[in-house]
């Protein structure tokens, strides 16, 4: 059975630029940065659930190249960083998503881990780590994709 997929305009909310976030001829959709933390605090994992806790993130702020700049820039250094979406995802129950790097970010030496979305998220959050010698990020750049997962 050959379903018809729903736009991507249907199921990714608040997002910056549609021209941009969502090519026209491809089947895939952009996500942008909106907030960047360094790992805080260790979180705990355990068998059941019951004793879990999220790790604690410190937000770090964006800082402007020229003071006339109406948006700043991240410099990361190596490491393991949590990164927020300025996009959220509302899912139909039979949908299913992946989501990977951005080509130009990987090739800068950016990796998020590949997943397989399939439910609502808001916020969509992920984890970046960045190589050796780090790099630049700037507000609301494009950093992930996301693809249907038929």
């Amino acid at each position: 059975m050959n379903e018809e997929k729903p736009e991507f305009t249907e199921l990714v909310h608040n997002y910056i630029h549609a021209g941009k976030q969502f090519p026209e001829g491809t089947e895939t959709a952009f996500l942008t940065v909106k907030k960047i933390g360094r790992f805080s605090e260790a979180g705990a994992l355990d068998f059941g659930g019951g004793e879990y806790t999220e790790a604690g993130v410190e937000w770090l702020a964006p800082v402007k190249k020229k003071k006339e700049d109406s948006y700043g820039w991240w410099h990361l250094t190596a490491g393991t960083y949590h990164i927020e979406f300025n996009e959220s995802l509302t899912l139909p129950e039979d949908r299913r998503l992946y989501l990977q790097i951005w080509g130009r970010a990987e090739r800068n030496g950016a990796s998020i881990p590949f997943r397989v979305l399939e439910k609502d998220h808001d916020p969509l959050i992920t984890a970046l780590t960045v190589g050796i010698p780090g790099i630049e990020i700037k507000e609301n750049a494009r950093l992930a994709c996301l693809g249907f997962f038929d």
